[in-house]
């Protein structure tokens, strides 16, 4: 017998309703209460000696239904309560109906976001994820190289430029458990000059900026009329007080802009200003 739409949408009011029919017929779950993503196995049960069965209908509270005996991969991804029923033969009056049977909660994920603060190897790590009301969370922060940490924002001295790994564990009173990791690339404070005499005498000859080789830059040189007089990229950049084509320009004052072509997430060398040219 095929269950037209408006059958469905009975059943569906009926389950917000119903309670357990008495009898030789019921089902169970592998799990009650959980987190999300939660996956929940039913299992229709009976005791009686001659089954005499022969459909299924079953309702999850979800949105999901199904026509199995005992569906056993059923997906809860948005925390709440759930009424779940199932129906067997086609006849509602053989409803099982489980008002708030499922309960889930909600796993934060363990999203962080970090900056570096004035000082080179000093970075800040914060949680960035929405919480829960009424619900207490945990923090675990592993920082290589450091150790580890329980707030949710904390504060880092990191031993050295290199490149740590950093994971975050969020877990709650109802024991979701959520884990993130990032490489952090721990690198010195750039200092760019703003003077730079190009005479020849092998003393502050040229602009020089670096990233330490951790990733390319480019480097605009503009005059204050707003021409460009001069591009490069790489991780060491040097101006001599030309052109790219080799001429010579006049002292004075010039802007220069820079940053990173790629893996500089923060913008920690994108910079712009003035500098200063004398022969």
């Amino acid at each position: 017998m095929q269950l037209c739409k408006p059958f469905f949408l009975f059943i569906h009011l009926l389950l917000i309703f119903a309670l357990p029919v008495a009898g030789q017929y019921d089902f169970i779950v592998s799990d009650a209460e959980g987190c999300t993503p939660m996956k929940v196995k039913f299992e229709f049960t009976s005791t009686a000696t001659v089954d005499t069965i022969t459909s299924f209908y079953w309702d999850f509270g979800n949105g999901q239904t199904s026509n199995l005996e005992s569906p056993d991969s059923v997906t809860y991804n948005t925390a709440g309560n759930y009424t779940v029923g199932l129906i067997y033969n086609n006849r509602t009056d053989l409803l099982i109906g489980k008002p708030d049977f499922i309960t889930v909660h909600r796993t934060v994920p363990a999203n962080f976001t970090y900056y570096d603060s004035v000082t080179y190897n000093t970075y800040v790590f914060q949680h960035t994820e929405p919480l829960e009301t009424g619900t207490t969370y945990d923090y675990l922060w592993d920082f290589e190289g450091v150790g580890t940490r329980t707030g949710s924002r904390e504060i880092i001295v990191f031993p050295s430029t290199d490149t740590f790994q950093v994971t975050l564990t969020v877990s709650d009173n109802f024991g979701c458990t959520s884990t993130n990791s990032q490489l952090v690339l721990v690198m010195e404070a750039i200092t760019i000059q703003n003077v730079f005499t190009p005479n020849g005498d092998n003393i502050n000859d040229y602009f020089l900026v670096s990233s330490e080789g951790g990733f390319p830059l480019v480097l605009r040189i503009y005059t204050r009329a707003g021409t460009l007089v001069y591009e490069n990229e790489g991780t060491v950049l040097t101006w001599d007080g030309k052109t790219a084509s080799g001429q010579e320009l006049n002292p004075g004052i010039y802007f220069y802009s820079l940053e990173a072509l790629q893996g500089d997430p923060n913008k920690r060398f994108s910079r712009a200003g003035v500098l200063y040219m004398y022969k």
